[in-house]
């Protein structure tokens, strides 16, 4: 936690970065780093939120992945829709299913592929979660509404420049005005 007094260290790279003719970088460099603290900060906050119903964010989403498709899915779609390798699906899957939140189960039709399914427990737990994170850290994120969309809109933007989607379905862009950021 930041102490008062302290100064920002991310701000101060940016000074540096002016400082040592890389101006061209520096807000770049800002952005970055203060995109991947904030995403250190969100995990550790969702992490300590879910600590006493003894889930982490990973496990969470891996479960309302579940929760909302309403049905059972292979693990190979899991990882897709999560981003992440078959490696950490696998593991997440032994954790969940160890909790007794989920089963595995053989697809009915791929004798290569495997199911996860939820159990009702995992059901209950999952509601629990999703108020839990609702109340505690996703109605409050220190932005107003707009600035929630616009921080959105923006870092979709990223997303498109970088390839990792194209135009995203559901997502109307809007102008920004004065009164976007109320």
């Amino acid at each position: 936690m930041a102490q008062s007094g302290d100064t920002d260290p991310i701000l101060e790279a940016y000074h540096l970065w002016n400082s040592n003719g890389w101006e061209d970088c520096a807000a770049g460099c800002t952005a970055v780093t203060s995109l991947m603290r904030v995403h250190q900060v969100l995990t550790r906050r969702a992490d300590q939120i879910l600590a006493p119903i003894d889930l982490t964010f990973a496990r969470y989403e891996l479960l309302v992945r579940l929760y909302f498709s309403g049905r059972s899915l292979p693990l190979n779609q899991l990882g897709r829709q999560l981003q992440i390798h078959q490696t950490s699906i696998t593991s997440l899957v032994d954790k969940l299913e160890k909790q007794g939140l989920i089963k595995r189960t053989p697809h009915p039709t791929d004798r290569r592929s495997i199911i996860a399914q939820m159990t009702p427990s995992g059901r209950v737990l999952t509601g629990k979660a999703i108020k839990l994170l609702n109340s505690e850290l996703f109605r409050d994120l220190g932005l107003t509404g707009g600035e929630a969309h616009l921080l959105i809109g923006l870092l979709m933007k990223m997303r498109r420049s970088w390839n990792d989607i194209e135009n995203p379905e559901g997502w109307e862009p809007f102008e920004v005005g004065p009164d976007a950021l109320r």
